[in-house]
């Protein structure tokens, strides 16, 4: 039987939304289910940048102490940052068990297209600073030379060689690593795409390298098929990850829901796995929505990763796995419990549900409806523990069944 794991990103190298006490209580490493089909995502732009500090002590404070008479150590300022971590264990609280998966980020563009509305949203603040022309249209694009990719991090922009990324990777002590990739925005150039398949070619096989000169324990690697034209790199990009296949875990899937035809996503899906003797274990970065994730699951996607249990929870929406044929209930299977008539409704949030918000019926959809119109975090918490249960829920009882029909599945969410 084929067990479908589900990626969830954990921001800041932390499960979101949950405290420790959540955790150990409620999605323990332990439990079978999380053994079998979860996967914690750990991107390096979130969780490895720390401070480049120096010793160097200015002439003011030197004087002072020269005059009380007593050495003192001074504490060294910060002057930059870099790319450097400790394990994931001894820099985050999470507990040990769990299986994870660093990558460079879910999806490099995404990234870009959300700095670029910050930028604009700047811009509108200071309208003196707008050096944007009217009418011009802007492109979310990637920073990438040929010897490092800028990743926007916390910090700012920060520059990785494939070299520097691996080490920081493998420091990490994650079970895989994606190794560095470019990537490039659909409306873009071919010039530009080709350098970004180039880029990532080159950095594969640094990668590679580094990955193997690694005597510590290392984390299986996995190349990054990066969908920025699906049309004109295809043949190429399937030929440089062969090269290396021997020393690969699988082939993980990037932007590929930026391709807008359903039926074009599906068929790329299929001529990366199929051009590969023996078929190779496929990840999907970046999954948006519930119909692409039961795509990928017919194509044979092995890891599929998605940010849905948390961006259901932001839009405060309850996910419901069951799919009872209600009014209330979505075509994303959700019930979206800011509305109105939730305000005194006093019944369960699920029926028969027994995740941490559910169980005991200690929690009604009028309780969490008044959190979120208080704006309390609770809210957020309340629904992304459950959200994240019945997806799993999903991929233990359904997607990862013998007898799998997804027709019949679909049907419930389509």
């Amino acid at each position: 039987m084929t067990k479908i794991k589900l990626l969830i990103h954990a921001e800041d190298g932390s499960f979101p939304h949950l405290s420790e006490y959540l955790l150990r209580k409620y999605f323990n490493p332990k439990d079978e289910t999380i053994k079998d089909h979860f996967i914690l995502g750990i991107a390096v732009k979130d969780t490895c940048i720390q401070p480049i500090y120096t010793a160097k002590e200015s002439k003011k404070k030197r004087k002072r102490q020269e005059s009380d008479g007593e050495e003192k150590k001074v504490a060294p300022k910060p002057t930059g940052y870099t790319f450097d971590t400790a394990t994931l264990h001894e820099q985050t609280r999470l507990m040990e068990g769990y299986n994870t998966f660093a990558v460079p980020s879910f999806d490099l563009v995404d990234d870009a297209k959300v700095q670029m509305e910050k930028d604009a949203s700047n811009r509108l603040k200071n309208p003196q600073k707008n050096s944007t022309k009217e009418g011009q249209k802007s492109i979310a694009s990637v920073t990438s030379t040929k010897n490092h990719l800028s990743l926007i991090t916390p910090n700012g922009l920060q520059q990785i060689t494939p070299e520097l990324y691996t080490q920081v990777g493998n420091k990490l002590k994650c079970d895989h690593l994606l190794a560095l990739f470019d990537q490039a925005n659909l409306e873009e150039g071919k010039k530009r795409k080709a350098a970004a398949c180039e880029r990532s070619k080159a950095w594969l096989g640094l990668c590679q390298k580094s990955h193997q000169s690694t005597t510590e324990c290392k984390s299986k690697l996995w190349a990054a098929f990066s969908c920025h034209d699906s049309k004109w790199t295809l043949n190429d990009s399937i030929q440089y990850i062969t090269e290396y296949k021997q020393s690969l875990e699988g082939i993980a899937i990037v932007g590929l829901h930026h391709v807008q035809s359903r039926a074009e996503r599906k068929d790329l899906v299929k001529k990366i796995s199929s051009s590969f003797n023996p078929k190779p274990a496929l990840a999907m970065l970046a999954v948006p929505d519930l119909s692409q994730l039961f795509d990928a699951v017919e194509c044979g996607t092995e890891i599929i990763s998605t940010s849905l249990p948390v961006t259901w929870a932001r839009s405060n929406k309850l996910f419901n796995v069951l799919k009872v044929k209600s009014e209330e209930v979505g075509s994303d299977g959700c019930i979206d419990l800011s509305d109105e008539k939730y305000a005194r409704d006093t019944s369960p949030l699920l029926e028969g549900c027994q995740c941490m918000s559910c169980r005991d019926s200690r929690y009604n959809k009028a309780y969490v409806h008044h959190l979120i119109k208080a704006n309390e975090l609770l809210a957020q918490i309340l629904l992304f523990g459950h959200n994240l249960f019945q997806l799993l829920t999903l991929f233990k009882e359904e997607l990862s069944s013998d007898d799998l029909d997804l027709s019949k599945v679909r049907e419930l969410y389509e």
